[in-house]
């Protein structure tokens, strides 16, 4: 879909999830302090170089790349869908074209009950969700009888500008 937004939402994860992130960074930082006391490499006790090295690329990699690839979830109603896509590269994306929406619906449900947490996520019973924190989400009815979960801060305001861009696609 090429088409301009008529709403967009992105939703980011919850505030605990940051210092966690934070502190693997700080981890990361060790091994720079070990080297600048002289602890790396010198002796038997010591930590030797390419774990100091591991140490930093896992350290610093990992939370940039979590960061980057699953950092939020941005959700754009459009002309004739709707566009999703995680992370702030946007690399993983999905796109519901508003043929294939049967319903919409609002709703609270239990992430970890339904989906064994937060993320993309695979049900029981065709059902699927695309969820980054919180326990609100709208769910699609899709036409192939699957459920889709579409994680929301405010899935009401979204179902209302999918009802109004729907109808304006049928024109």
């Amino acid at each position: 879909m090429k088409d301009r937004a008529v709403y967009e939402e992105r939703t980011g994860w919850p505030w605990w999830v940051h210092p966690l992130i934070l502190l693997t960074l700080i981890a990361a930082v060790i091994p720079l302090w070990e080297f600048s006391k002289g602890n790396i490499g010198n002796g038997p006790d010591d930590m030797p170089l390419w774990g100091a090295a591991l140490m930093f690329a896992i350290g610093v990699g990992l939370p940039v790349s979590i960061y980057s690839l699953m950092g939020q979830l941005r959700t754009r109603i459009m002309s004739e869908g709707i566009d999703i896509r995680w992370g702030f590269l946007e690399i993983i994306k999905k796109t519901i074209p508003f043929s294939q929406i049967q319903k919409a619906e609002a709703v609270t449900y239990s992430p970890i009950g339904e989906f064994g947490g937060w993320g993309i996520r695979v049900g029981a019973k065709k059902k699927k969700a695309w969820t980054i924190g919180g326990n609100r989400a709208l769910v699609l009815h899709l036409t192939d009888g699957t459920r889709f979960y579409l994680g929301s801060e405010k899935p009401e305001r979204m179902l209302q500008w999918i009802t109004s861009a729907a109808k304006r696609s049928e024109e």
